[in-house]
């Protein structure tokens, strides 16, 4: 996906999000102009403005929800979650999300199923750099006397006793619509996907609560990319179609969101203080930085093939079908800046295991999908994220390095509010300074 400071890519979220069942009381309707927080969402199920009586069910819920929540959303026909066996291609999981993903919503829709009328929450806290997750059981759902399984309730059993968004790295999502690049691709796979959304569209998604969102016009298979759209043997997409891209916009923010985390558990690691010029400095391959040894590119390598064999089997791929530019993992590419990111942590001595986004521990999915990882002759894919995150905090503790930060917005022109990618010439420029300071040393 081209723009004119970047390009864009990136990808999916596999479901559950659980917390404490909440008890509603009433209270005023919220405003549209506010902003959408799980706080004014409380409010709203305490209280439908239109009956001043709780929001009785999702079906309910979903037309009281502001325009741009409604116009943000993408369907889970396959999950992993506690949920799984309530969720099918005919009755979708639904995520909504707000353009910036601090808010995201999900819930089932098979009225046959267990977990109907069971909305769950992830929000995201910028003081405190942390993911919190709750669900609220509605009143048709206590009415039917159905109570989540305490595996389901269990939050940390899919996201971590530090939550974490669970979501594959673009352009692969399996389970999802729209599994490969937003699209449905011209092969097998994409064939049979395509005729299962076809048939959800003519039916379960003319009822409530799928009738209430706002799908955009443009594309016979909306949210998602038209199959004219797509282009063969290639990731990249045009910013033109951002609208019919709602895993790509997804994975985009959640990544954004998730920097900030990971970058609050690396500094609170024990050698953060004494080892962050040194981190830094490896990370921008500046002259003298230490380097990750042989024996690590190998094992990142091997880790990522593994990976990306165990998600092309979740995505139905048979032996063979897999096109290599489009149906295999782009982190793929970049073990050795995948070899750094593991460097680092180990230098700062903190446990990388649930930095990734992927349920799986140790994951190397990295990629936030916005292509501006190139200065000169050298690749920063996906350490950019971490460049930015760490050089932010540094410029904000010692004003020598202020000059030294900056970042663009992707996507200004098409006023998406994610898409901010740091100044890497710039960056580089503080390489002197770093190594100046820095102490290097191996790994631990």
């Amino acid at each position: 996906m081209r723009s004119n400071l970047g390009r864009a890519t990136m990808g999916a979220l596999i479901t559950a999000f659980f917390g404490l069942i909440l008890t509603l009381n009433a209270a005023p309707a919220p405003a549209e102009e506010r902003v959408f927080d799980v706080a004014r969402l409380e409010e709203l199920l305490r209280s439908n403005p239109a009956t001043n009586r709780p929001v009785d069910s999702v079906a309910e819920l979903v037309p009281l929800l502001p325009r741009y929540m409604r116009m943000n959303f993408t369907f889970v026909y396959d999950s992993r979650s506690p949920f799984r066996s309530s969720i099918s291609p005919d009755h979708p999981r639904v995520i909504m999300f707000t353009p910036d993903a601090r808010l995201v919503l999900t819930f089932t829709t098979d009225p046959a199923q267990p977990g109907l009328d069971l909305l769950e929450s992830l929000s995201f806290d910028d003081d405190t750099a942390r993911f919190d997750l709750r669900s609220y059981l509605l009143p048709a759902a206590e009415r039917r006397s159905w109570r989540p399984s305490e595996i389901a309730t269990n939050c940390a059993g899919c996201h971590g006793a530090d939550p974490r968004p669970i979501f594959d790295s673009y352009p692969l999502w399996p389970g999802f619509y729209g599994s490969v690049l937003d699209a449905f691709q011209n092969d097998r796979l994409g064939a049979e996907e395509l005729q299962r959304y076809r048939i959800f569209l003519a039916n379960a998604a003319k009822t409530e609560p799928f009738k209430s969102l706002i799908f955009p016009s443009g594309s016979t298979v909306s949210p998602y990319l038209d199959p004219k759209l797509t282009r063969a043997g290639t990731v990249e997409l045009d910013t033109a179609t951002m609208q019919f891209l709602p895993n790509t916009r997804l994975g985009m923010a959640l990544t954004e969101l998730n920097r900030e985390r990971v970058y609050r558990k690396l500094s609170a690691g024990p050698n953060f203080r004494s080892g962050e010029k040194t981190a830094l400095a490896e990370l921008l391959d500046c002259q003298s930085a230490p380097s990750p040894a042989v024996a690590t590119l190998q094992t990142i390598a091997d880790q990522l093939q593994h990976e990306n064999a165990m998600r092309l089997q979740r995505l139905g791929l048979q032996p063979g079908e897999a096109r290599p530019d489009v149906d295999t993992m782009q982190e793929l590419k970049f073990a050795r800046e995948l070899a750094e990111i593991d460097d680092v942590a180990k230098r700062i001595g903190v446990d990388r295991s649930d930095w990734s986004m992927a349920l799986e521990p140790r994951s190397l999915s990295f990629f936030d999908g916005i292509l501006s990882g190139i200065e000169g002759d050298k690749s920063y894919y996906l350490k950019e994220d971490l460049i930015a995150e760490m050089l932010a905090g540094l410029s904000k503790r010692e004003p020598e390095f202020d000059r030294y930060f900056a970042m663009d917005w992707v996507f200004a022109e098409q006023g998406y509010p994610f898409g901010d990618r740091v100044d890497l010439k710039k960056a580089l420029a503080s390489c002197p300074l770093l190594t100046s300071a820095a102490v290097p040393g191996p790994s631990p």
